[in-house]
């Protein structure tokens, strides 16, 4: 396969949302030889796909090893979130993410994965297009699997990840977070920003809480803060919600 590098002293996985499609997903997993095929699957939508069981047959005969990761399909920052999940679990494999078995949406949250890891995406394309999805795959044959450009894409700092993880699992407990509950966790942690240049110092820790923390996730508009007498209370914007699902692998293999 043109572009794409051949590094055999590592495993080679795959990444593919399973939509409406066969040959896209089964061609590339055989033809490059996967080790491991990782099929995200959305089962309230596909469950009703007669092809899909065939599909999993004739992988596993042709010596692939299947996994499955429910996902939501029509899901940007989901299907983001899993597949860079995946990669951060194969840090030492050579990922490739198929971008075109899937839906539109998958395509985007799986291409924007691969800009923020080692993972590199590929497109297939069709010999020909089918009509009935029920019955048959929207496509067959493959005339051609490219690698696609990769364009890197700032992300939060794993850091900046963490907090964003507490604030999100203090307020699902129903507990109101501050200011200084960030400065308390992220010396709990040991975070670097907070240890680096320890100090007794109250007003230190709130500019550098600031600095690495506070400001730049509220000026992207992941935080919200409000001020609650002489507190400032701190949430995650729902922005900020979908961002730490598709990144907080960051902070879990870090």
């Amino acid at each position: 396969m043109d572009g794409i590098r051949d590094i055999r002293s590592m495993r080679r996985v795959q990444i593919a949302p399973l939509g409406y499609e066969r040959d896209r997903v089964f061609v590339p997993a055989t033809q490059l030889n996967a080790d491991r095929l990782y099929l995200l699957v959305n089962a309230d939508d596909y469950s009703t796909v007669t092809y899909h069981e065939t599909l999993r047959d004739d992988l596993e005969d042709a010596g692939v090893d299947i996994e499955e990761r429910e996902v939501s399909l029509h899901d940007v920052c989901d299907v983001m979130g899993v597949t860079t999940t995946i990669a951060a679990e194969h840090s030492d494999d050579e990922v490739f993410v198929n971008i075109s078995s899937g839906t539109n949406v998958a395509a985007v949250g799986a291409a924007i994965a691969c800009m923020t890891t080692h993972a590199t995406a590929f497109n297939v394309e069709p010999e020909t297009y089918g009509h009935d999805i029920r019955e048959a795959p929207l496509t067959s044959g493959v005339v051609d699997i490219g690698q696609l450009p990769d364009y890197p894409i700032e992300s939060p700092t794993s850091e900046q990840i963490a907090v964003m993880g507490y604030v999100r699992d203090q307020t699902d407990q129903g507990y109101t977070v501050h200011k200084r509950d960030l400065i308390e966790f992220a010396e709990r942690e040991e975070l670097t920003f907070m240890t680096d240049a320890p100090t007794e110092n109250r007003q230190s820790k709130y500019r550098r809480l600031d600095a690495h923390v506070v400001d730049p996730l509220e000026s992207k508009g992941y935080l919200d803060l409000r001020r609650a007498g002489r507190r400032t209370l701190v949430s995650l914007t729902d922005t900020g919600e979908s961002v730490y699902r598709a990144f907080e692998h960051k902070f879990q293999f870090s």
